[in-house]
């Protein structure tokens, strides 16, 4: 953003909202200074460079989130960190799934809930799962975690032995928040971004926050009795700020720890039988428009 577009954006926003305009206005003027500041960070590691045979992303997932919730799971008792390639799950993807990795990604499975996956879906994968396109829930306003453990366990049955990898990626702990919703009714309808500008209680959002992380949780233990694999490895694309160093929520290219700093549990799972998952092609795939799913998902 040049300094002429900063002044028209700040001066639209301040006769929009008055305080709360310029307030943000500042606040994504300071995001710009964040990211050329990047060069001076370490870079973060790409998953395919860690060893997994399931890969469970959690999106926007903060470290000291699933720190809280740990003991109540079994399944994280091996917790570590990693260092995301990214802040966004967009630019996640394509360093991801990049062109160098392309053998790796031959030989998985991608099954995703995530609004960007469209970006990598002529990767060459084994299959390709963009449950967004037809998982989508008015209601809930996002993809339910159930329909995504439904999805992963019907294709890693199907699909047995003729993979190595698999990611399954969840949309939660991101907002909005299915066993606890929370929201604003203003521009800043975000909750983060409400929350940046001053508005909304700090404890009432993160109480929603773990609800929604231990909700995604509690699937994710149904996924690990229904599916096999050696290593399983719990993580995220990437973290969310709640006003470290002026970030909120997660903007693209800022490379400060609390949304650069992922969870990175591994355990192991096995195929138990214990659920029999719900055939998604007979549920409603949700009607609303793009544009109302973005907003839903905090994007406009």
């Amino acid at each position: 953003m040049s300094f002429r577009d900063f002044l028209h954006t700040t001066r639209e926003w301040t006769d929009e909202e008055g305080l709360l305009g310029l307030k943000y206005a500042i606040n994504q003027a300071w995001m710009g200074v964040l990211r050329r500041s990047s060069p001076l960070f370490e870079d973060g590691t790409n998953v395919y460079e860690e060893d997994w045979d399931l890969l469970l992303i959690l999106d926007a997932c903060r470290v000291d989130a699933i720190e809280e919730v740990a003991d109540e799971y079994s399944f994280l008792n091996a917790p570590g960190t990693m260092r995301s390639v990214a802040s966004t799950s967009i630019e996640w993807m394509e360093k991801t799934f990049a062109d160098e990795y392309s053998d790796e990604i031959e030989n998985t499975v991608y099954v995703t809930a995530n609004q960007h996956s469209s970006s990598v879906k002529d990767r060459p994968f084994v299959d390709f799962e963009n449950v967004y396109d037809y998982g989508w829930d008015d209601e809930a306003g996002t993809v339910r975690a159930e329909v995504i453990t439904d999805v992963s366990i019907e294709v890693g049955r199907e699909y047995g032995d003729e993979y190595d990898r698999m990611i399954v990626h969840y949309m939660q702990p991101h907002f909005p928040s299915i066993p606890k919703p929370i929201g604003h009714g203003n521009k800043f309808d975000n909750v983060w971004k409400g929350l940046m500008v001053g508005r909304g209680d700090e404890n009432e959002i993160w109480e929603s926050y773990i609800a929604n992380l231990r909700y995604v949780l509690n699937q994710v233990e149904v996924l690990l009795e229904n599916i096999d694999a050696d290593t399983v490895a719990i993580s995220a694309d990437h973290g969310n700020g709640i006003g470290e160093w002026g970030v909120y929520e997660h903007p693209v290219g800022i490379p400060t720890a609390a949304v650069k700093t992922v969870p990175w549990y591994v355990t192991n799972a096995t195929d138990e039988g214990t659920r029999d998952p719900e055939d998604i092609s007979t549920t409603d795939a949700g009607t609303t428009s793009p544009e109302q799913r973005l907003k839903s998902l905090g994007y406009l």
